[in-house]
């Protein structure tokens, strides 16, 4: 363990050089540009605040004024209604005159006690005798602000400035109304002096937390607030602005009151605007930069002249021999880092390795080929003895049942053979191609049946198929097809065989005559055998087979998903 420290603390080791070199370099600049930053920084951001809140008080200015106006404008109208008897002529020429003064007034009203409004700048009749606000206003008649999403006269969200009126007497006779349209201001887009703000969301909501309106339906408040403030604090945090963060960054969040129990809740993101806002954004970094640049120019002289030089020689001889296969000279060592020689040191024993363990390898290679065609020659003189035996018992069975049963097996055999032929042509390859395989299988059982040329159509897709799905999926077509080559008399074209994929799904699909092994009602006996053969095989494919019969012809189809690993053409 000493050694190892003593070798790591030595003048000769790559850590302690550059290490050394980077600390007397890093250390004091660091430490200059992480606070002049951080001030910097702490400076943009009270700007940046600041900025935000006036440029969406700025927003809602109209708004405020145009409120104002309307109150003094329903006191007015009050105060005139309440000098002379309300006759409709007059009150409408009055609520008229003020809806011309006023054009963002939706409405422009008065409304009796009674609550049937008769007196509208718009000229339409409403009753607000069941209204809750109309109530409210009566049980307690003084002036007030109304807001509203849906104006029960003009049909969209309005404010609304109520003002009593009296008598002559004091008696309360009636209500003085405006209506006010209200839509969702948009504050301009803030620039500071390093980055563009815009508002990405904005919505107006009553100080119980009720939303009025917002510039975006379909996104809930909720989402675009932190997780522990809601609508119905945020009246505690009006006119003064803070920073929030969410998915797509740091954002502001500024609520501004409107007036008296309405508030403006702006969403901020920070954008980056032309070139040169770019590079202001860029100006308290330049400190840590121009830190960090002088010390990689160090750093870069340092691992140069200590390091690079001793790593390309090296490099160079790696390469070398990568693209030749052949050792070269080593370089000469003598002034590298003590790290830099032991890699030398092991590269050359690994080479040495590497050539020792080839020759092996070369060998083993070649004597597993000579052994893997050896069992392929025998295995498939295997499968044609015992093809050849089965062949010799059927033809002295005097059972026809048997030789039914034997007919069978040859097929299933003679299927395996070729799937074994196929394979072993194509030795050394991951996958096969299964229209070839399934091309052989139905070649070998026409020699089997003798059944003539053109009584087989095929359209055989190029599908290439790992050898392990090969097996089964040839010798479920073999099954099925010397169920059909079985019928006697078979016409040109009586049996196709068609393969095919689409969107990572095989398809085998097979038609010919009507046979009894191949009917649908077939599901007991000796003639049942092939098609709880077929379920087999499509089990090992983790695919399913169907049977169907149409008229009288049969057809069978496999569907079946792309083995895992193999590829298509």
């Amino acid at each position: 363990m000493s050694g190892k420290l003593r070798a790591f603390l030595s003048g000769s080791s790559l850590g302690v050089r550059l290490g050394a070199t980077l600390m007397l370099a890093l250390i004091p600049l660091g430490i200059l540009s992480v606070v002049q930053t951080r001030n910097t920084l702490d400076e943009i951001d009270a700007t940046a605040l600041e900025g935000v809140g006036g440029a969406a008080l700025q927003a809602v200015r109209d708004q405020i004024d145009l409120i104002k106006e309307a109150q003094i404008s329903v006191r007015v109208l009050a105060t005139v209604l309440s000098q002379s008897p309300v006759e409709d002529a007059a009150c409408k020429d009055q609520v008229a005159a003020i809806a011309r003064d006023i054009p963002q007034a939706t409405l422009v009203a008065y409304i009796p006690v009674s609550g049937l409004m008769s007196c509208s700048s718009t000229g339409q009749v409403y009753d607000f005798k069941d209204r809750p606000n109309f109530q409210n206003i009566l049980a307690d008649p003084k002036p007030t602000i109304v807001y509203s999403i849906y104006g029960p006269v003009s049909g969209t969200a309005v404010v609304g400035i109520n003002h009593p009126v009296f008598d002559r007497s004091g008696t309360l006779i009636g209500i003085a109304a405006i209506s006010l349209a209200y839509t969702a201001v948009a504050p301009d887009s803030y620039v500071d002096y390093f980055a563009l703000w815009r508002p990405s969301y904005l919505a107006t909501f009553l100080a119980d937390g009720t939303l009025l309106l917002s510039s975006d339906p379909a996104i809930d408040p909720a989402k675009e607030l932190p997780s522990k403030v809601d609508l119905k604090r945020l009246a505690l945090v009006a006119d003064r602005p803070s920073y929030i963060d969410q998915g797509s960054g740091r954002n502001i969040m500024s609520v501004v009151s409107v007036t008296d129990g309405l508030y403006l809740l702006s969403i901020w993101q920070r954008e980056t605007g032309n070139f040169w806002q770019q590079a202001s954004s860029a100006v308290p970094y330049l400190l840590p930069i121009l830190t960090w640049t002088a010390a990689l120019a160090v750093a870069a002289f340092a691992s140069s002249h200590l390091v690079v030089r001793h790593i390309r020689a090296l490099s160079r001889t790696m390469t070398d021999y990568v693209a030749t296969r052949k050792r070269l000279q080593m370089p000469d060592m003598g002034g590298a880092p003590a790290e830099i020689r032991n890699l030398s040191a092991a590269y050359e024993d690994m080479i040495r390795t590497i050539e020792q363990e080839e020759a092996e390898l070369q060998n083993l290679l070649v004597d597993k080929d000579l052994l893997l065609r050896e069992v392929n020659h025998r295995s498939g003189n295997s499968l044609q003895i015992i093809a050849s035996i089965m062949r010799m018992y059927r033809r002295e069975a005097p059972d026809q049942k048997l030789r039914a049963v034997l007919d069978g097996l040859i097929n299933r055999v003679i299927a395996l053979s070729s799937t074994h032929t196929s394979l072993y042509a194509l030795s050394g390859q991951r996958d096969v191609a299964m229209d070839v395989v399934l091309a052989n299988v139905v070649k070998r059982l026409k020699e089997i049946h003798g059944v003539a040329l053109g009584v087989a159509s095929k359209r055989l897709q190029p599908i290439r198929m790992d050898s392990q799905a090969a097996v089964p999926l040839a010798l479920a077509l073999a099954e099925a097809v010397g169920c059909f080559f079985s019928r006697p008399g078979l016409g040109r074209d009586a049996v196709v065989v068609d393969l095919s994929e689409s969107d990572g799904t095989i398809r085998l699909r097979l038609e010919g005559p009507e046979v009894p092994q191949l009917l649908p009602e077939t599901t007991s006996g000796l003639l049942s055998l092939p098609q709880r053969m077929l379920r087999q095989f499509a089990a090992q494919l983790s695919g399913t087979v169907s049977i169907r019969l149409e008229g009288e012809r049969a057809s069978v189809e496999l569907v079946f998903p792309r083995p895992t690993g193999a590829a298509g053409m």
